[in-house]
């Protein structure tokens, strides 16, 4: 009995001895690590500024033209005539294409003679019918003749006014269609006519903004096809009902275009102001860091120990503007120092050196 009892007070104490230095070791090693002072990650910051927006709304929005037209045939008929170049600039009346009228030439020649005979016609019996000579019934039988044979005149100058294709009103006209002596038929297209000046622009807002828009607000078109380019307008018309499919409303404003730099079809995008102003923090938009627990930005300060460091802090964003984002008052201060990058390497609290000769 008292062989085991030593035996066990011996494996007692050797693995004490070893657990117990286990236990010193990681202490050891976690004040180590306590200690330790991490390498500050460089960052580069901007200044929080207060400032006031005129609030604003986004959306998609492509031109159209304030009066487009293709034109075509209303008459059969061969081109003898072609008075205008693609792309050329056309004022309303503007002769754009002949068919060949020689029939009917003829035929209005002939009934402006019938019609001299049908007016000296009607005289004669009219003079006749004062001097009891005829009855009323010939007054009447020639006043019909003359009425028939006028509207025949009119009718062929009708026709004629028709194989006389001209420009409905000025604009720009589009590529040929036709060629010189080419048969058309009815309807057969001839050449699109747009008036560039100025120009619509149709775009859509939901629902929600019903309240918060109405004609007279100012817009800003900006295009790809344009770099760099903003051509400002005004909203003219609101649509009288709202998509079913969509929940959006339609507005309409109109651009000036003088310089024809714009082009139906455009596609692009549209700022309309709201006449409202917001006011709150702005900060560059790589300040934000965005999660599904919400957005934060890394405020710079001086840490407990000397040194930089950098403080998580969650933030409301109310609007954004180019590459500025507006965020609540009282989410940061107007001074606060934020980062702008360098966020992937840092956590709450990490220490960090200001870097900003690069720029995000």
């Amino acid at each position: 009995m008292g062989k085991w009892l030593a035996a066990l007070t011996a494996l007692i104490i050797v693995f004490g001895g070893i657990f117990g230095g286990k236990a010193y070791l990681d202490r050891k090693a976690a004040q180590a690590a306590a200690g330790q002072s991490w390498p500050a990650a460089a960052v580069s910051t901007a200044q929080a500024q207060a400032v006031h927006w005129d609030v604003e709304q986004r959306a998609l929005g492509t031109l159209r033209a304030i009066d487009s037209t293709q034109i075509t045939a209303q008459l059969a008929g061969n081109v003898t005539q072609i008075a205008f170049a693609s792309g050329a600039h056309v004022r309303r009346g503007d002769l754009l294409v002949q068919l060949d009228d020689s029939t009917q030439q003829a035929s209005l020649r002939a009934n402006q003679a019938r019609l001299v005979q049908a007016r000296l016609d009607l005289e004669r019996t009219r003079n006749l019918f004062r001097d009891r000579a005829v009855s009323q019934q010939e007054v009447e039988n020639a006043q019909m003749n003359y009425g028939v044979t006028a509207a025949a005149v009119d009718s062929d100058q009708a026709t004629l006014k028709k194989l006389r294709i001209t420009a409905p009103f000025s604009g720009v006209l589009g590529i040929r269609e036709v060629s010189l002596g080419q048969y058309v038929a009815p309807g057969t297209a001839i050449v699109t006519l747009q008036r560039l000046d100025p120009v619509l622009l149709d775009f859509a807002l939901p629902q929600e903004m019903l309240a918060s828009i109405e004609v007279g607000q100012q817009v800003a078109f900006t295009t790809s096809a344009r770099p760099g380019a903003t051509f400002p307008g005004r909203v003219t018309a609101i649509a009288a009902q709202v998509d079913t499919d969509t929940r959006n409303v339609t507005l309409q404003a109109t651009l000036a275009n003088k310089d024809e730099r714009l082009l139906p079809g455009l596609f692009g995008e549209v700022t309309l102001a709201l006449g409202k102003t917001l006011g709150g923090i702005a900060v560059p938009q790589t300040a934000i860091t965005y999660s599904t627990f919400g957005d934060s930005v890394y405020v710079v300060g001086a840490g407990e120990h000397g040194g930089l460091v950098a403080r998580a802090r969650l933030v409301h964003v109310l609007a954004r503007k180019g590459e500025q984002v507006l965020l609540k008052t009282g989410d940061l201060e107007a001074g606060d120092t934020v980062v702008i990058a360098g966020q992937n390497k840092l956590q709450d609290g990490a220490p960090v050196t200001v870097d900003n000769s690069v720029t995000p």
